[in-house]
């Protein structure tokens, strides 16, 4: 299960101490699956499974990852309600690694100025920009290099921003904080439409393109990486960290 430790200008328990609670949450994941199992096995739950177990489970770790990812013991982000319903966010999650560390649209601070990036997944061995375009089942974007592209559904047509600008807008900021740490890390960048087709002939050659016809996969690549923590990839994350932007209250009246 991927850990989460940025969503937008949030305050995160990664950013006080990384390694201390990015180790702490494989241990204690691992320790709660294990007393299920335990528990499962001498008693059996009634009218219930072991891998309906685990999705509750699952369900119950996602729900401690939005509190690490909104508040530390002496402050906390107001959270939107809306992240506990995020499907995108909470399958990626639960189905990636725990070895990969995600910043779900973070808030950088670039000279002063505050800059949403898009979804940012830092692997042991790279760095995924991610933008993800979600929209109905059997959708198709016609993509140019001009500033609109065109989505067709079974609504018609429609003009949208070109999910390039975002894309390279954050892949950037990334090879810039990265350079300014001195790390020297891979940067892949993907457009994703995981329910519908992208055409777009003209696109920079280091974009990849995971539409429905290969957004299969390309899920089960991404989640066969069983690798532990790199230093590189440590370094990369603590510069990003560093990097965001946070809005945050004190908890009790110091």
């Amino acid at each position: 299960m991927a850990q989460l430790i940025k969503m937008e200008d949030y305050i995160s328990r990664y950013e006080i101490d990384l390694n201390r609670y990015a180790n702490q949450f494989i241990r204690l994941k691992k320790q709660q699956w294990e007393e299920i199992k335990k528990r499962f096995e001498s008693i059996q739950f009634a009218h219930t499974t072991l891998d309906s177990e685990k999705q509750l489970f699952l369900d119950r770790i996602f729900n401690s990852q939005l509190v690490w990812a909104s508040s530390t013991i002496r402050e906390i982000s107001p959270m939107d309600e809306a992240f506990e319903k995020d499907s995108l966010l909470k399958y990626f999650l639960q189905r990636f690694p725990d070895t990969y560390f995600v910043m779900y649209y973070p808030v950088f601070l670039i000279k002063k100025a505050s800059v949403q990036g898009e979804i940012i997944i830092i692997r042991p061995t790279d760095i995924v920009c991610l933008t993800a375009l979600e929209y109905k089942e059997n959708n198709v974007l016609i993509g140019t290099k001009q500033k609109f592209w065109l989505k067709r559904d079974d609504q018609g047509e429609k003009k949208i921003l070109s999910p390039i600008i975002g894309l390279e807008r954050t892949a950037n900021i990334v090879k810039q904080i990265l350079s300014n740490a001195e790390v020297d890390f891979p940067i892949r960048k993907i457009l994703l439409n995981r329910t519908g087709y992208i055409h777009a002939s003209e696109l920079p050659a280091d974009i990849e393109i995971i539409d429905v016809r290969s957004y299969d996969d390309w899920f089960q690549n991404m989640r066969r990486q069983p690798s532990p923590f790199k230093n590189m990839q440590l370094k990369a994350v603590k510069a990003l960290l560093a990097s965001c932007a946070t809005n945050a209250v004190k908890r009790f009246n110091e």
